[in-house]
């Protein structure tokens, strides 16, 4: 969500007054090409993160075939005399991702994979998207004064989940879904949204323009902390709320259950009382939903308790016989992430993938991290920490755009940089 099309403008070296990036630095506001391209990845990450064609069956997308432009530039500055300041804590971070990397790849070359469209969304998410953010955007957002992007982040939040409240009422009325290709679908998935695991019995869930209501959901829940943080107002707050509800996903709802709990308890650190009030309002709503099921004709206790963990169950068969190292085809990471992970890299890609996609978590609690203690910093991290939880059941992992809003959340974790209001 930053522009890396542009050179930026550091500061002159007296200017400078700490030798880690961001930390006390002088920042700058964005330049003219900064502000272009933080609103491109905007509109083409988080608002449209579906426009796009296929080819061969592969979705390519505006927001991540943006990514290749900032690539090239940065291949360009570090082949030139001009270096990139890169927090020591950046280089960690990716540091901790090469051992799944390594396994990964060795996966690959000796098991083969079952179709090429996982595996090229594998070798985006784990090779590609980190390093981006990480490298490219990661400097950026270090010396640029972070309003200009996180206003996208707070307007963004509020539009998809106030078009998709609108669009699954739509739905429910008329029957049909507003698809505009290349926009908010896909041009090759023109149609075939009701095929996307949507349907609840008749009910369409809640899929914004990310065609896909656990899609939806998982990203939202990222950035749901850092959003509550930004926004003040209870009732937009509570649109995003109802949207995430309306995606009528088990995994979704536990993730909102989880997040209600740790923001209080973590991000806004209240007293026991106002924890136990929370509680019992969430045991009410959990009975008012189990009584509407009931109303509708469902069965509550075969949808919130379904006894084929949604059809996840046969994740679960042949787990005693699991290698220690990777022993089958590559088919893609399925949704209960760690199990599908273990399966298929056995116990020692198991064990990088969680050192991988917890390494900046690790670095926060390690107190490394500038300015941890507060809330902001709070916020950032109970986001990844959400995703961590909600990917035991279903991650949606390889699926766009979830991994670069984890990416993008750690980015803005590692920096020094912060907003005003944070300091």
């Amino acid at each position: 969500m930053l522009s890396v099309l542009a050179p930026v403008q550091h500061p002159a070296p007296s200017e400078r007054v700490a030798t880690e990036p961001g930390v006390g630095s002088v920042v700058l506001p964005p330049t003219r090409w900064q502000r272009t391209a933080i609103a491109f990845f905007a509109l083409f990450l988080l608002i449209f993160p579906k426009g796009g064609i296929k080819l061969a069956g592969v979705p390519i997308t505006w927001g991540y075939l943006g990514l290749g432009p900032a690539i090239l530039w940065f291949v360009a500055r570090m082949s030139g005399s001009r270096s990139l300041p890169i927090a020591r804590t950046r280089l960690i971070a990716l540091a901790l991702l090469v051992p799944f990397q390594l396994v990964g790849w060795l996966a690959f070359m000796a098991n083969g994979v079952k179709g090429t469209g996982f595996a090229i969304s594998f070798l985006a998410t784990f090779y590609v998207v980190p390093p981006v953010f990480l490298l490219i955007f990661g400097p950026v957002l270090d010396c640029i004064e972070l309003g200009a992007v996180l206003r996208w982040v707070r307007w963004g939040v509020l539009l998809v989940a106030a078009y998709g409240i609108f669009l699954f009422f739509y739905k429910l009325g008329t029957g049909r879904f507003i698809e505009i290709p290349f926009l908010t679908v896909n041009l090759g998935d023109v149609g075939e949204l009701e095929g996307k695991h949507i349907n609840r019995g008749g009910i369409f869930k809640l899929i914004s323009t990310y065609n896909n209501g656990n899609i939806y959901g998982v990203s939202m829940l990222i950035l749901l902390p850092l959003y509550c943080w930004l926004e003040p107002r209870w009732t937009r707050r509570g649109v995003v709320r109802l949207s995430l509800l309306l995606t009528l996903s088990r995994t979704v709802w536990a993730g909102l259950i989880a997040f209600e709990l740790l923001w209080r308890i973590y991000v806004e650190r209240v007293s026991l009382r106002t924890v136990i009030v929370l509680t019992t309002s969430l045991l009410l709503s959990a009975t008012g939903v189990y009584v509407t099921l009931d109303l509708m004709g469902r069965d509550p206790a075969s949808f919130l308790l379904d006894s084929s963990l949604g059809g996840r169950l046969d994740a679960l068969e042949g787990i005693g016989e699991l290698p220690l190292l990777p022993g089958e085809e590559f088919e893609g990471i399925l949704e209960m992430v760690y199990l599908s992970v273990l399966r298929t890299f056995g116990l020692v890609g198991l064990g990088t993938f969680v050192l991988a996609l917890s390494g900046p978590l690790l670095l926060y609690m390690a107190g490394t991290l500038p300015r941890a203690a507060t809330s902001y910093k709070r916020a950032l991290a109970l986001g990844l920490t959400i995703y961590l939880i909600v990917a035991m059941s279903d991650g949606a992992m390889l699926f766009i755009p979830v991994m670069t809003f984890y990416w993008f959340v750690t980015s803005l974790l590692l920096s020094g940089n912060v907003p005003a209001e944070a300091r």
